[in-house]
Order: C-alpha cells, then structure tokens, then sequence
C-alpha cells in the first residue's frame, strides 16, 4: 500500500470516528436533557469526511483544492449544508427541548429535500460526469435484484421465528405509521403501508442518512482498500463499520442488547451484512443501490417486529439473531464464489 492511500485511510478513519462519536456523546450526554426525536447528523459523517478528502489533496506539504465542477458537485455541496443544516437544529432542539419535534421535523424535510434533488441531478448530469464522482446508478435491473433479496431474507428469517416458536405474531394495531388500521381492513392497509413505507418511501425519504454511510465506507474507503484485496478490504470495511456502531449499541438503541454478548453480535452481523453490501456495489457499480439496501435492512426489519412478528429473544432467533447471522454466513460464504472477487 502506497503512502498516500494509507495516508488518506487513516485519516478517513479517525476523522468520521472523532466526529460520528464526537456528536453522539455531545448530543446524549451534554445536550439532550428532555428533548426528544432529536436528528443527530452522526450517520451522514463518513460521507461528509470522504467529500472532503476527495475536494482537497496534497502536493509536497501544501494543501490543494481539486476540481469540484460540475452538476454532480451540487449534491456534494448540498450534502455539506445539510450536515451544517443538521448541527444547528440538533443544538436548538436541545435549548428548546419543548419545542424539540419542530426542529426535528425541519431536518426530516431537509433529509426529503436532498433526496429530491438526487433525481433532479440524475436526470440533467451525463452519465460519465456522474460516473467520474462515483454517484452513477449503475446496473438498476441487479440494483433491483439486491432489493428483492432483503424483501425475501426478512420474511423467510420471520417465517423460520414463526416455524420455531422463537417469536410470536403481533397483535392488531389500531394505528400503522400513525394511520388507522380498522379490523375488516386490517391486512390490506397492512400491506399498503409495508409497500409504500418500509419498502419505497422510507428507504427513498431517508436517503441521505444512508448515503451518508454508504458513500463513506463502501464508497471511499471500499475503493481504496479493494485497489490490494477485494475480499479482505470487504470484509474490513464491514468490521470497521461494526466498531463505528458500538456506541449505538451500548446506547440501548439498537436490536442488539447493550452487553459483551450484544456487542459481538453486532460487530458480527455489520461485518457480514456488510460484506453483501460491499458485493451489491461491485455487482451494480452504484452507491445507491447500497444505501437503498441499508434504509430497505432498517426499514423492513423495524415494520416486521413492530407489526407482523417479534422474536421473544433478540439473541437467539432468526433475522439479527444468532441463526440469523449464521444463515448470513451461508449466504457470504456462497458469494465467495463468484468470480467477480478474483478479476
């Protein structure tokens, strides 16, 4: 590995875990008092520091700013004012804690706002000029396929819960997603709102907090580290992904409990998740289909345990479970075949 890559790994390492770790203590611990719903801008971090590596490198000791043209640019630069964005209303939610929803709900709108600008650019920037920043769509009919594939691993994971008595089926809500659910049409809403929630809107909505991940690790660092090794460089990137979740877990806000047991879990399935997220980008060659992927994962799973099942135990049981992750080890170990590691 060449100096000026390991240089740029490091600091894209320490720089997003300064940062993401940073916020997150500050905003738990010195800020939220009563506030609650409070954005923090912690995911979008590992994007936020790899655009800005990629604005500016070195010659010699000098510090030089690179060419940052073009329509594509517009989303980099809008993601920088929504991270700014994100600071300055998580700090006033917290001196306003009565007031805190509101600011929340400001920075869901800013969130929303960037996704809509994502298909504007797609549509008036040229193919190449998108390529070149690592923002091309890529193979949509395969991006398609990644997508379906969560759809299916979720719903056989809570089919196998159900099969083996580790979870049990959740009782009629009267509310899904804030709207009401009556008991004659209980399963078509149900279905409606799975569609148009967990499946497309929620994943679409929230793109830039998935983006914000996924352009960082499976963007900048994955491209720096596959340039040695594919397979070891995905599975690094996936494990340095589980360290960078640690704190979330021992927060209490993760599925996994916030104990020794919990912890290895976690840093388990994010390296093995992972790995299938690192393979969806070299199979489509697009950063989107990744974080679409990642808000379909967080987005599918919360609807199933909230309105179709919950496993009784986190730990032992399918889904993020320990069979789970050892059905998760199948489907890695079989992606290990293909070829496409080894060109």
């Amino acid at each position: 590995m060449n100096k000026q890559d390991l240089f740029k790994i490091c600091l894209f390492i320490s720089v997003t875990f300064i940062l993401s770790w940073g916020f997150d203590y500050l905003c738990i611990k010195l800020w939220t008092k009563d506030a609650h719903n409070v954005l923090t801008p912690g995911m979008l971090t590992p994007a936020l520091v790899a655009i800005l590596i990629q604005h500016f490198s070195t010659k010699g000791r000098r510090v030089v700013k690179k060419d940052f043209s073009g329509k594509s640019s517009w989303l980099f630069y809008a993601f920088i004012l929504l991270y700014l964005s994100l600071i300055i209303l998580n700090i006033l939610a917290n001196i306003h804690n009565n007031i805190s929803f509101l600011f929340s709900g400001i920075g869901t709108v800013f969130i929303s706002l960037w996704t809509l600008l994502v298909f504007i650019i797609q549509s008036i920037t040229k193919r190449e000029d998108l390529k070149k920043v690592g923002l091309d769509l890529g193979n949509l009919k395969a991006g398609f396929i990644f997508i379906l594939g969560v759809l299916v691993f979720f719903l056989i994971q809570a089919l196998l819960n159900l099969a083996f008595n580790l979870a049990e089926i959740q009782p009629q809500s009267s509310m899904i997603y804030g709207i009401p659910a009556s008991d004659n049409l209980y399963i078509p809403i149900l279905l409606v709102l799975f569609i148009a929630v967990a499946l497309i809107g929620g994943p679409l909505s929230s793109l830039a907090l998935y983006f914000g991940e996924e352009f960082g690790w499976r963007g900048f660092l994955q491209n720096k580290l596959f340039k040695y090794n594919k397979i070891f460089g995905a599975f690094l990137v996936g494990a340095i992904w589980g360290i960078w979740h640690i704190p979330i877990i021992l927060r209490g806000v993760h599925t996994y409990p916030p104990t020794l047991i919990g912890i290895v879990c976690g840093l388990v399935f994010f390296t093995l998740w992972g790995f299938i997220q690192s393979y969806s980008v070299i199979k489509t060659g697009s950063i989107w289909v990744a974080a679409f992927m990642h808000g379909s994962v967080n987005y599918i799973y919360s609807f199933s345990i909230q309105y179709i099942c919950k496993p009784e135990n986190n730990l032992i049981s399918f889904g993020l479970g320990i069979y789970g992750l050892l059905t998760l080890l199948i489907i890695v170990g079989l992606i290990l075949f293909d070829r496409i590691w080894y060109n």
